[in-house]
C-alpha cells in the first residue's frame, strides 16, 4: 500500500483552484486514503487534496494552510514533543475547495498531534472541530474549540500560532482571504477602518446571534453538494461569499460589532451609504457626479467630501475599485469563450490599456490569468 499520494505531485505548493475549475480527474484515481477520514461532510468527500502518513509531508503540503510549521505526534496526554516519523495512527488528509476568497475544507490527522507555526498566513482561518477538541494558542490567548466552540484567531502576521487536536478530533476549517473580509468591513461600514478588525479568538456557536453564521455554511454545503445548483454553473459565487463575510462580521464579537450593529452614524456617514448603494444599482452605466449628486438630494462637493472623510478616496476611485472586483469575478467564473475585453467593457471600462495595468496593480496579475483560472 503506498504511504502517501498527492493530487499534484508538487507538495512545496499544493494549489486550491476556484470551483468549477478544480481538475478532480486525478484526484478519485490517485489520492487514497490510508484510513478513511472521520466526519468528512458529504460535499467534500470527492475533493481529497492530500493523504499521506508521513510528517515531513505532511509539513510541506500543510504549508498553504499554516505556513512553514513543525508538526509533531503526541503520545496519550503527552505535553512535549511528538514522534519525528510515522506512526500507525496518524494520517493526514485534506479536503476542500476554494471558492473565490473562501475556502471550505477539512482537516484530519487521525492521531493527536500538535502544529506549531512561527508565521502563519495572514487569512482568516475559523476551526470548527467535528468531533472531540483542540487547542489554539496565540499571543491573543488560548481557545479550545469543540463542535460547540469554534476558534477564530486574529492573522497579525506576528505568530506563533500553536494548535493541538486530540486524537479524536478532525476538523471543519473555512478560510477567508484577509483583504477580502476586510474590504466587505468597509463597505459595510461606508468608510474606512480605524484600526484593525480584531475578533473574540473563541467563537460560541450554540448561542443565538451564531445562527446567521450556522446558517451560511449550511447554506455554502448544500449548494456544493447540488451538482445542479447555481454555483456550479458558475452563478452567485462571490453574493454567497458575501453572504458568509457578513454572516460572521455580524453574528461574532469584534471590535466593530457595535457600530455594524447600528451605533450612531453622522451626517456624511448617510451620504456615503447612500451613493455607494447608487453606484451599486448603476455600476454598469456611465456614472456622472452631477447626476448622482441630483438622485441623491445634495451637492457633488458634499458626497466628495464625505467619500473622502469616510474612505480616505474619492468616488471616481471607489467606482473604478468596485468595477475591477465585479470584472475579476466575472472573469473567474467566465464561460468558455469569454473575453477579457468584453467583461470589461460590460463594466463601463473603456480605456483597456489604463483598465489593464489598474487590474495589475489591484490584483497582482493579470486580467488575462484570472481568466484562464
Amino acid at each position: 500500500m503506498t504511504s502517501n499520494r498527492t493530487a499534484t505531485g508538487e507538495p512545496e505548493g499544493l494549489r486550491l483552484s476556484r470551483l468549477r475549475k478544480l481538475d478532480t480527474s486525478r484526484i478519485g484515481t490517485r489520492v487514497q486514503p490510508r484510513i478513511k477520514p472521520r466526519g468528512v461532510p458529504p460535499a467534500l468527500r470527492d475533493h481529497l487534496l492530500y493523504s499521506t502518513i508521513e510528517l515531513k509531508v505532511a509539513e510541506s503540503m500543510g504549508r498553504s494552510l499554516f505556513g512553514r510549521h513543525r508538526l509533531s505526534v503526541l503520545a496519550e496526554g503527552q505535553t512535549g514533543q511528538g514522534s519525528p516519523g510515522a506512526t500507525e495512527e496518524f494520517c493526514a488528509t485534506w479536503h476542500a475547495v476554494r471558492f473565490r476568497d473562501v475556502t471550505l475544507g477539512h482537516l484530519d490527522y487521525g492521531a493527536a498531534v500538535e502544529v506549531v507555526a512561527e508565521h502563519p498566513p495572514k487569512d482568516w482561518m475559523l476551526i470548527m472541530p467535528m468531533n472531540g477538541s483542540a487547542t489554539v494558542s496565540t499571543p491573543a490567548g488560548m481557545t479550545v474549540a469543540s463542535p460547540i466552540r469554534a476558534a477564530l484567531p486574529t492573522p497579525d502576521g506576528a505568530g506563533p500560532l500553536t494548535l493541538r487536536c486530540e486524537s479524536s478530533t478532525s476538523q471543519l476549517l473555512v478560510i477567508i482571504e484577509h483583504q477580502a473580509l476586510v474590504a466587505h468591513l468597509r463597505r459595510l461600514l461606508g468608510r474606512s477602518m480605524d484600526e484593525p478588525l480584531v475578533f473574540d479568538q473563541g467563537m460560541n456557536l450554540a448561542v443565538g446571534r451564531a445562527s446567521r453564521w450556522n446558517f451560511a455554511i449550511q447554506m455554502l454545503h448544500a449548494e456544493l453538494l447540488d451538482s445542479g445548483s447555481l454555483i456550479h454553473q458558475g452563478v452567485g459565487i462571490g453574493q454567497l461569499e458575501e453572504f458568509l463575510m457578513s454572516s460572521l462580521l455580524f453574528g461574532h464579537r469584534s471590535n466593530y460589532s457595535r457600530q455594524l450593529e447600528g451605533a450612531a452614524r453622522p451626517v456624511e456617514h448617510r451620504v456615503t451609504r447612500a451613493a455607494q448603494n447608487f453606484i451599486e444599482m448603476h455600476l454598469a452605466e456611465p456614472l456622472q457626479m452631477p447626476m448622482m449628486a441630483e438622485a441623491l438630494g445634495v451637492s457633488v462637493r458634499t458626497i466628495e467630501t464625505a467619500f473622502r472623510a469616510d474612505l480616505d478616496t474619492t468616488p471616481t476611485t471607489y467606482i473604478r475599485d468596485r468595477r475591477l472586483e465585479r470584472i475579476r469575478a466575472d472573469l473567474a467564473d467566465a464561460e468558455p469563450g469569454s473575453t477579457v475585453t468584453e467583461t470589461a467593457l460590460r463594466w463601463g471600462m473603456v480605456h483597456l490599456g489604463r483598465f489593464a495595468a489598474d487590474y495589475r496593480a489591484r490584483f497582482g496579475e493579470a486580467p488575462s490569468r484570472t481568466l484562464r483560472h
